[in-house]
């Protein structure tokens, strides 16, 4: 094997510097955020379409469940989570919660869109 050929192995398997990791954690935290948000406005929605909810009720449930994790309201109306939760949506079961068979879309969907 080439010298550049053992130093190219060697860099792949070198840790990533600690602030490289952090950023890596920050990217991908934001993203399960988002994803997190845009189901659950999803579901939300879902309810309130189904009659099972009044806006006012499930616009105060979302915006509860969000703060008690810790998460800004302010994340609804970030552009992803907005125009990716209405397709999320179309994911839901009849007790709007998401359909089994569909969960590899919607984490496909989560993994591309947000």
């Amino acid at each position: 094997m080439a010298v550049a050929g053992v130093i190219a192995v060697a860099a792949e398997d070198a840790p990533l510097a600690p602030e490289v990791q952090r950023r890596v954690a920050v990217v991908v935290l934001a993203r399960r955020i988002r994803s997190y948000a845009a189901m659950a406005k999803a579901s939300s929605d879902c309810l309130v379409e189904k009659g099972r909810l009044r806006r006012s009720q499930a616009n105060q449930a979302l915006v509860n469940t969000l703060e008690e994790l810790g998460i800004s309201r302010g994340v609804l109306t970030n552009p992803l989570v907005e125009a990716v939760s209405p397709r999320l949506q179309l994911l839901l079961d009849d007790s709007c919660a998401l359909d089994p068979k569909r969960e590899a879309e919607a984490l496909q969907l989560a993994r591309n869109e947000l």
